[in-house]
């Protein structure tokens, strides 16, 4: 029996889950697993896809000479990719993996110049607004049950329709203030206006901003894609706040004291309270207005699928998912990792927080004009009239 069919089983899961979280020795769980009727050869096979401590262990270095490509972006994240990241992996496996380092734009481009049977890279991890049309047009291959048996313990909100693709890390887009600076903190979207030029939002460019837009869109109309009043209200109410191309500026003014309030996400609020920053998190009361994620998906034209899968199933596997809580505060997307209650301190995005996060329709943002005209309205009614 194949591991995606033993998975689909909700005791075994139960059982496996109780192995993964250490309330079950590999031992019991063999035998319970026995029980359940999973036979010897399936049980094996079963815990050698998770491996002793979740990892999915290719046995036997079934993949030595094979090259994967990953898409990476640079600086910091290069270098965790390079120093704990792909080495175990490499170990386990005997593949290469080959780091693709750039922008999620520029990848797009490339896949869509290199067409669906001949693309650039074997895992494609990006934000999902690049990744939503790709999608649609088959770029993407299903990820098989069994041989990415952690996405078992993704919870259904991070996982894509067919599991094409799934959210293997999260950052949310909230509201962090000073608490040294404020005195009544915001508890809604409706509240950035009261700071005046102490409020931070992102220009119409970043990626965060369009997801800002759909928000207060669906605050104020009920209806997301209605986006035109939603950026009237923010020429109106919020003309005063400083616009921000990128998370890293906001930051620095945070940090100097040039703004004392910002919509920014999870990870980035937490390196700024790592470093010792007196700053407070919100999950305003309409819930958050998107998120930051990584989305992980293997090519449909991939020569090396199976090592695709393989090296999607340990990014998702809990030592590597708690590997990227530690270093960058991302939520993480397996349910079995464990958080210290140090650390959960930097990491306010609980699981249970998860449908508290819109899922935009991005195809429609980025081919029915919609983004072309918040772009044209924004440089109107915000940029322009400010």
């Amino acid at each position: 029996m194949k591991i995606g069919q033993v998975l689909q089983d909700p005791e075994v899961r139960t059982e496996l889950a109780a192995w993964m979280d250490g309330r079950l020795s590999r031992r019991d769980l063999l035998r319970r697993l026995g029980i359940l009727g999973v036979g010897v050869s399936s049980a094996s096979a079963l815990l050698a896809a998770f491996g002793d401590s979740g990892v999915a262990a290719a046995a036997g270095q079934q993949f030595k000479g094979q090259t994967l490509v990953v898409t990476s972006y640079g600086g910091t994240w290069q270098q965790f990719m390079e120093d704990e990241h792909i080495p175990p992996f490499e170990a386990l496996t005997g593949a290469k993996v080959e780091l693709a380092i750039g922008l999620a734009k520029d990848w797009f481009a490339k896949m869509r110049a290199a067409g669906k049977a001949n693309p650039p890279y074997d895992v494609f991890v990006a934000n999902e607004t690049y990744l939503a049309q790709l999608r649609l047009e088959g770029y993407f291959a299903p990820l098989p049950a069994d041989k990415v048996p952690n996405l078992a313990f993704v919870p259904k909100e991070l996982r894509q329709p067919r599991d094409v693709g799934v959210l293997g890390l999260v950052g949310a887009l909230g509201i962090t203030y000073r608490t040294d600076k404020v005195q009544a903190p915001p508890t809604s979207w409706l509240d950035l206006p009261k700071y005046g030029n102490k409020t931070t939002i992102f220009t119409i460019g970043n990626s965060g901003e369009p997801q800002h837009v759909m928000k207060m869109a669906q605050i104020l109309t009920g209806n997301y894609k209605n986006w035109k009043p939603a950026v009237q209200w923010i020429g109106k109410n919020l003309c005063a706040a400083r616009q921000v191309d990128f998370s890293g500026t906001e930051q620095t003014m945070l940090t100097q004291g040039e703004t004392y309030v910002g919509l920014i996400d999870a990870p980035d609020w937490a390196l700024l309270k790592a470093k010792g920053l007196p700053v407070e998190w919100v999950l305003p009361k309409e819930g958050y207005c998107g998120m930051f994620e990584q989305d992980m998906n293997v090519t449909a034209g991939s020569r090396v699928k199976d090592l695709a899968y393989a090296f999607v199933n340990y990014w998702l596997s809990p030592p590597i998912q708690q590997k990227w809580a530690e270093k960058f505060y991302w939520t993480p997307a397996n349910s079995h990792v464990k958080i210290s209650s140090d650390l959960a301190k930097l990491i306010p995005v609980t699981p249970q927080q998860l449908g508290r996060i819109p899922r935009w329709d991005y195809v429609w943002l980025n081919t029915s004009g919609a983004r072309e005209g918040m772009t044209e309205a924004w440089n109107h009614e915000v940029t322009g009239h400010c």
